[in-house]
């Protein structure tokens, strides 16, 4: 009986590891065909020559992605975060990028709230969002900056994710912006740019539009524009978020 137990639990464990084998290749293709989609690296250096991108995507496939474009002397760039991570945000990043492409290039629209207001409108419909309280509230959060290489402003509209400038402690005036804040010992001052309180996407409050914010940069100024990825961590001893 017990060494007919122990060949059953072994072919189990053959299965199971055969399944987890074809799962893992399968999930590994996808990633392959999602990072395909992504702004490959040398378009970034040469639309954004002083830039980089972090991209690590905690399972093998994510539901973080960055975009960007560039239109007339306009560079357009987004950071985005889609709801779930994995596989299921994955299949919604890749809605994400399908669907900007489509606005911004097809239909050559370069206004920021224009964009996710269409945005929003096409992943409602590709979702079959209706409002119905006992559904998914699926969609992403973005910061999408357009820069207007020639005047050098700066266009931005966010829902949900905040844009974050550096700037120097000489040139910054913390009263000119709701948040901003000097952080010593460093000569930099951080300017919280506010985005839009909604989701590109179904939400509960009653629709409303997207605004956006137009700054002046200045030389030097850093830009930054991130997911919660890392804040939303657990780790430490006592397993809280990193926030």
């Amino acid at each position: 009986i017990i060494a007919e137990q122990k060949k059953e639990v072994e072919h189990q464990k053959e299965i199971v590891e055969e399944k987890q084998t074809e799962i893992l290749d399968s999930i590994t293709y996808a990633k392959r065909i999602q990072e395909a989609i992504l702004p490959p690296t040398r378009l970034v250096k040469s639309w954004l020559p002083d830039s980089f991108v972090l991209y690590k995507p905690k399972d093998i496939v994510a539901g973080d992605f960055y975009w960007l474009e560039k239109m007339e002397n306009k560079v357009l760039f987004a950071a985005a975060d889609c709801t779930g991570h994995g596989v299921p945000g994955a299949f919604m990043s890749m809605l994400g990028i399908g669907f900007l492409n489509e606005i911004v290039i097809e239909n050559g629209i370069i206004n920021g709230p224009k964009i996710l207001e269409l945005l929003r409108a096409k992943i409602i419909k590709a979702l079959e969002q209706k409002g119905a309280e006992y559904q998914q509230k699926d969609g992403m959060d973005l910061a999408l900056c357009i820069w207007d290489k020639t005047d050098n402003m700066l266009e931005f509209t966010g829902a949900n994710n905040a844009l974050y400038i550096m700037r120097h402690n000489e040139k910054a005036v913390p009263t000119d912006f709701d948040k901003a804040e000097r952080i010593e010992p460093f000569d930099w001052t951080i300017i919280e740019i506010a985005p839009n309180k909604m989701p590109v996407g179904f939400h509960s409050e009653e629709k409303q539009d997207f605004i956006s914010q137009r700054i002046q940069l200045l030389a030097d100024d850093r830009l930054i524009t991130f997911t919660d990825g890392f804040a939303d961590q657990f780790g430490g001893e006592k397993g809280k978020k990193l926030k």
